[in-house]
């Protein structure tokens, strides 16, 4: 994308609509997305930064006026810049705070969605990181009545948003204090965590709300990361056109600072996924945006576990098709007749293992394996019609091939050219150089030897025939002649019949190597997506095990109980991940022998 475009729009009275071609620009980012959006008051200086992340001057507006220029929430998709595989996408919301908007609800759809479709949600404010920019964050109060993990809630509901948020990071601007906390230096980190520390004991109800907004940022985001800005510069009418400032005309630590910001995002910054493990594609948070978006408009709770639910219906009917019609295009390029059976199933595993690639990248939570099995059957039947046409194309080719040498001997067997002594040797010398010739001819493909023994045997009849008729032969000699044809003949079909059944032995086999394959791939997928969703649950068990250890230190033995819960509930879930049986791959193999017939 050479510029932003509005993802999300906001027409006014509460209602967001999103923008149809903002959805089929992202249909064609086929990777998976490290996902960034910025969210903070309006006229602080987001949009600045996402340009810088942009590695560009001017993309996302910034206004130099008093009034908030971002309306909805606009999407910049670029190339990564560290990692060649990815898609980074850069989210820059309207402000939040914005009096022109006239709807109290705008903010917190905005802030919502911004946690929802990231993988990193940066927090854009100004001056230093007091209550009234804690205060200014209310709206992490109020996800827990916009969003939910699972359908059916449990009351530790909000202790899995940690696995399921996006990194947190404050980004302070314009600041102007120095890092030191009781006389000594901290780290921008350490002045975070300092300003997210409770009030205890709450003897009050400002003591509690004090400590809510603080508890919940704790326990919703637990990758927290803070970055400070000096002013960018002193003079004010380069404030007010910061984007055709050089940075050589920037003060040289806020330069330096961004910069860091930057270079930490591109190196830290995860892709986004649904569930934990499913990375999110363009198509994919096309998809997630309107399913956000049309929930969030309707007054209901956005639950991630239904979006990939109903994302995944659509998604995986797509990866059917895409996949069946991806093997159909290939074999239609194929000219056929193939010489031999191994070059016809050598050509279709290639494109089948193409066609599987195209399923398995795409295909999401098809737990019961439906899908799968709707795309081997289907890729199946395809290749039974392409076999079938590679056969009759043999066919064809060798029948016309027979005919066109036979035209002699045709003429002289209506003719009565061989109703003579001798005639029988003359028949059968004839017919050997039909023989000899066909079988000299190439490209007849992989039924040549049933066309011709099918002509061959066609023509016992007119030999019996010539045969008695030829007065040159004793009877003894035709007697013989006729016990050495009815041994041709059926040396002939036995060979036939072993022809035959090694076909069907070769096809089987292929045909179980492609599910021994399937299931090969489909359990390297799932080993990756657990090695996913393990890497996941043990940073959310030291992420909260930080948090119960700093509550036990500040002597806060009820917040340090809830997350000593909440750890146990997460090594169970490891636990129970890492001891799931594989009895689905067997169950594969043995539905796929009965179906296949193998």
């Amino acid at each position: 994308m050479e510029q932003p475009i509005c993802l999300i729009e906001n027409v006014g009275n509460g209602q967001l609509v999103v923008n149809p071609k903002a959805i089929n620009i992202l249909s064609n980012f086929e990777q998976p997305m490290v996902v960034v959006s910025i969210v903070g008051m309006y006229r602080s200086g987001k949009s600045y930064l996402m340009n810088k992340l942009a590695g560009a001057k001017r993309g996302f507006s910034l206004g130099s006026t008093v009034q908030s220029k971002t309306k909805g929430i606009w999407i910049w998709c670029i190339p990564h810049p560290f990692e060649a595989n990815y898609t980074l996408v850069l989210l820059d919301t309207e402000g939040l705070g914005d009096v022109e908007k006239g709807n109290n609800k705008n903010d917190i759809y905005i802030f919502s969605l911004a946690v929802l479709l990231s993988s990193v949600l940066v927090y854009n404010s100004m001056g230093t990181i007091d209550q009234d920019a804690i205060d200014k964050l209310k709206f992490v109060g109020e996800l827990s009545s916009m969003i939910k993990v699972k359908s059916q809630g449990n009351d530790d509901e909000e202790a899995e948003f940690s696995s399921h948020f996006p990194m947190f990071i404050w980004a302070v601007r314009d600041f102007h204090l120095g890092l030191m906390i009781d006389g000594k230096a901290v780290t921008e980190d350490e002045y975070l965590e300092n300003a997210l520390k409770l009030k205890k004991p709450e003897k009050t109800i400002r003591d509690q709300d004090y400590n809510r907004v603080r508890q919940q940022l704790r326990m919703y985001f637990g990758k927290r990361k803070c970055f400070v800005f000096d002013l960018p510069t002193a003079n004010e009418e380069h404030l007010k056109r910061l984007e055709h400032i050089p940075d050589d005309d920037l003060n040289a630590d806020f330069v330096t600072q961004s910069q860091k910001f930057c270079d930490y995002i591109f190196r830290e910054a995860d892709v986004k996924r649904m569930k934990e493990t499913f990375p999110v594609t363009g198509p994919r948070l096309g998809e997630l945006a309107k399913i956000y978006t049309e929930t969030i408009n309707s007054s209901k709770v956005a639950c991630m576990e239904e979006a990939v639910i109903s994302l995944a219906e659509g998604e995986n009917k797509m990866s059917v098709q895409d996949a069946t019609q991806h093997y159909e295009d290939k074999m239609n390029k194929v000219v056929f007749p193939t010489e031999t059976l191994s070059q016809f199933l050598d050509i279709s595993r290639q494109y089948e293992d193409q066609a599987r690639k195209i399923f398995l990248t795409r295909c999401l939570q098809d737990d019961d394996q439906r899908y799968l099995k709707e795309f081997l059957q289907t890729t199946n039947k395809k290749k039974k019609e392409f076999s079938f046409k590679n056969e009759t194309k043999s066919q064809e080719i060798c029948g016309a091939l027979i005919r066109n040498l036979s035209v002699d001997l045709e003429k002289a067997l209506s003719e009565g050219a061989y109703n003579k002594p001798r005639g029988h040797g003359k028949f059968k010398q004839d017919l050997k150089a039909i023989e000899v010739k066909y079988n000299n001819e190439t490209g007849k493909g992989l039924k040549a030897e049933e066309v011709l023994q099918e002509y061959l045997k066609s023509k016992e009849g007119n030999s019996a025939i010539i045969l008695q008729q030829d007065n040159a032969l004793s009877q003894r000699e035709k007697e013989e002649e006729e016990e050495r044809s009815r041994k041709e003949i059926k040396e002939m079909e036995e060979k036939m019949q072993q022809v035959e059944e090694a076909r069907r032995a070769q096809k089987a086999e292929e045909e179980i190597a492609n599910i021994k394959e399937t299931a090969r791939q489909l359990m390297d997928k799932f080993n990756e997506e657990k090695k996913i969703m393990n890497e996941k649950i043990k940073q959310a068990i030291e992420d909260k095990s930080k948090e119960y250890d700093l509550y036990m230190k500040q002597a806060q033995e009820a917040q340090a109980k809830m997350f000593k819960e909440q750890i146990a509930n997460l090594e169970r879930r490891l636990q129970e991940k890492n001891n799931s049986p594989f009895d689905w791959i067997s169950d594969l193999v043995k539905w796929a022998t009965k179906i296949f017939r193998f």
